[in-house]
């Protein structure tokens, strides 16, 4: 064992610190020692070569943060459960394959990061995470959207992108306090019209999907401030754009847009539109005001009036 990692634990040991950082030592395995650290409250052991977690992590009961990504863990040992004050858990970049249900017994957890793993289903437990604000999900092999998240009343974060969802649960709308939300690269060719009733969705990402047109949902959404549309199939952008009265971010690049609704310019609040690569008969150096929206809305008024 690395003679720095060692000191470094009889530092902590002897000070009483509560954080501790053996994160890029590349560890295979976790010293012994480092488990009599019973007062631990922040762990990180991220950016080394882990394949399991030892069950003696259940002695460092008053852990608060744990950060065990980027590593090469395939499982969790069932007594995570027993870290019971934890409140962010980081296992991104790992090859975890499942999770086990114990997860579901960590009842402080408010952050959740899972993305770039294998998982192809959740817990159906993971509901029981009742204080979970932030879940990242992005980069697995979900098919579908795991319909246990709805139950997560506090979440206000999620991401699913990068996975083959297919399609979105209709029962979402019970994700009441959601603020933002992406499914880019999600295979989506719709939504469903339950998703209207999100509200107080700010941010949604539905770039690199396979829409064609914007479903209608998106238009009851009227707290929206950044939407993404970017990489789709959509050729119409619908007059009702104008009901998203307090967005400030809209990105349509890379569509099928020939025209422009003239309500854009009722978008009063709306500080970036981003439209590039669509064949809209508008020269590439106004495009490129991106930053300036109402340049282009106005260059496109004045020429195609209704």
């Amino acid at each position: 064992m690395n003679k720095e990692i060692l000191t470094l634990i009889k530092q902590v040991a002897k000070n009483g610190e509560t954080d501790l950082d053996l994160s890029e030592y590349g560890l295979t395995k976790l010293p012994e020692s480092l488990f009599e650290l019973s007062h631990l409250e922040c762990l990180s052991i991220n950016d080394n070569n882990l394949t399991t977690i030892p069950a003696d992590i259940a002695k460092l009961a008053k852990l608060k943060n744990l950060d065990l990504s980027d590593n090469k863990l395939l499982t969790l040992p069932p007594e995570i459960a027993k870290l019971s004050e934890l409140e962010t858990l980081y296992l991104e970049n790992n090859n975890l394959a499942m999770l086990s249900p114990s997860i579901a017994k960590l009842s402080m957890l408010k952050t959740l990061n899972l993305s770039n793993n294998q998982l192809i289903v959740l817990p159906a437990k993971i509901f029981k995470l009742s204080k979970l604000k932030e879940l990242n999900l992005s980069n697995n092999r979900l098919i579908a959207m795991p319909p246990e998240i709805v139950e997560l009343s506090q979440l206000r974060n999620l991401n699913l992108s990068n996975n083959p969802l297919i399609n979105v649960v209709s029962n979402i709308f019970q994700m009441t306090k959601l603020k933002t939300l992406n499914l880019s690269n999600a295979k989506l060719t719709t939504l469903p019209i339950e998703f209207s009733q999100l509200p107080k969705l700010r941010e949604l990402d539905l770039s690199a999907n396979a829409l064609t047109i914007i479903p209608l949902a998106i238009f009851n959404l009227h707290k929206l401030r950044e939407l993404y549309l970017n990489e789709n199939k959509i050729e119409i952008l619908p007059p009702e754009i104008s009901q998203l009265n307090e967005l400030e971010w809209l990105d349509f690049r890379d569509n099928k847009l020939t025209s422009l609704p003239l309500t854009m310019s009722e978008l009063s609040n709306l500080d970036w539109l981003l439209l590039e690569n669509n064949p809209l008969p508008i020269p590439q150096n106004i495009l490129e005001e991106a930053d300036d929206p109402e340049t282009i809305i106005n260059y496109y008024v004045k020429r195609y009036p209704a």
